[in-house]
């Protein structure tokens, strides 16, 4: 797939780029509510301090004009004034200044360096230590608020890019093995019709030996199974995407009807071309279902495994039974898949590689139409390879039944 690398490199710069100009706009904003909380907090430690100094001037006001409002006796020739007016007891002072500034305490000694000592030196005054607290409080809080926001905000816009980045690339991948399957359908028409051209008229232009007509007679109709096969599985899918795919369920020793299935194969493509080994148990095992359609499972699994995989072939049909179901596995040592190919495999079109210059013949329909079908038998089919190279096993899991007799 020369063609994909490319334009998903550029969606992946693309939305790397805008999410790095995200982290980096909500990492400023952050910055800026830290920093505005800082200068909020020190505004209203300023806001503090200043009414300390005020509850000082006012204390000192009221004891200065508790001085000056003693009687004027200076008219009076030859007096002596010998006594202070009486001042305000600290008690009271301590009351007006909490009245007036709740956040100011009086204290008999100082609690900082910055505390205010009264005007006639009996007390000072403190900062009571809870505003502060409670303005560090707020602060954090505001910051612990920022930060989350600006981090939910990331999430959500990172994920919202992530879901349009997922579908972008679903929906090219779509179009680009739709482009192939196209190229594919029309290699696939082209050659037997070429074929059937070359042979019908080397039929009608010339008179051949019965030998050669024989011959050729053979391979117009491998070109014309192939094309009915074709023909066969684009149906099918239709079906299977309408939900029109019916099936004709009955009960079905799995074992003897596999091993014929599986020579048939083996002799349609070619006696002994597949390496074919099978591995059955020798317990009954009964499912049910529909032969035919289940028949077109095991032969796209033998097709691929013959497609896919240089000579000499081994290819190996294994059946078994787990519990409550039947176990049947293909497995080759061909081309293989590689990690992340395993799950695209049963896509409708997927094929690995470049239509254009890929080898093998196909449509990308076999393995989708294997999932749809066993899906329709209540089974599960999974794809398993070690690497490119290293061959692939294909496992289906069907229900089992009990023996038609036993019921």
């Amino acid at each position: 797939m020369a063609n994909r690398a490319p334009t998903f490199s550029l969606q992946r710069i693309i939305f790397l780029a805008v999410s790095l100009v995200l982290c980096v706009q909500v990492g400023w904003w952050i910055s800026v509510q830290i920093r505005e909380s800082r200068r909020l907090l020190e505004a209203r430690s300023q806001a503090l301090q200043a009414s300390r100094a005020e509850a000082w001037q006012l204390d000192s006001l009221r004891i200065l004009n508790a001085i000056h409002a003693r009687p004027d006796r200076s008219s009076r020739v030859g007096a002596v004034e010998g006594q202070l007016p009486a001042l305000p007891s600290l008690e009271e002072r301590r009351q007006a200044i909490q009245r007036k500034y709740p956040h100011v305490a009086v204290v008999p000694s100082p609690l900082s360096p910055d505390d205010l000592a009264l005007l006639d030196g009996a007390a000072f005054l403190s900062l009571r230590p809870e505003p502060l607290a409670e303005l560090r409080n707020q602060r954090w809080h505001s910051v612990f608020r920022a930060t989350t926001e600006g981090a939910f905000m990331v999430i959500v816009v990172i994920s919202g890019l992530m879901m349009l980045y997922r579908k972008l690339s679903e929906e090219l991948d779509l179009r680009l093995r739709q482009r192939n399957f196209t190229s594919a359908v029309t290699h696939e028409l082209k050659t037997p019709i070429a074929s059937l051209r070359v042979w019908t008229e080397t039929l009608f232009t010339r008179t051949l030996p019965e030998e050669q007509r024989t011959r050729i007679r053979i391979l117009m109709e491998k070109d014309l199974e192939r094309l009915n096969e074709l023909v066969g599985n684009l149906l099918d899918v239709a079906r299977a995407e309408s939900g029109s795919l019916v099936l004709h369920l009955v009960p079905l020793e799995l074992g003897p009807w596999l091993r014929s299935v599986c020579e048939a194969m083996d002799q349609r493509l070619g006696a002994g071309e597949l390496g074919l080994r099978l591995e059955f148990t020798s317990e009954p095992l009964w499912i049910e279902a529909d032969p035919k359609a289940l028949g077109t499972v095991i032969e796209n699994l033998l097709s691929n495994a013959y497609k896919y995989a240089a000579e000499p072939r081994e290819t190996t049909v294994t059946l078994d039974g787990d519990g409550d179901e039947v176990l049947l596995v293909v497995s080759d040592l061909g081309h293989g898949l590689a990690p992340k190919d395993l799950p695209r495999v049963f896509h409708r079109f997927f094929r690995v590689g470049d239509e254009m210059t890929r080898q093998v013949a196909g449509t990308g329909l076999g393995l989708f139409l294997v999932k749809e079908i066993t899906a329709r038998h209540g089974g599960k089919v999974q794809a398993f390879s070690r690497g490119p190279g290293l061959g692939a096993a294909f496992t289906a899991r069907l229900p089992r039944i009990p023996r038609p007799e036993d019921v």
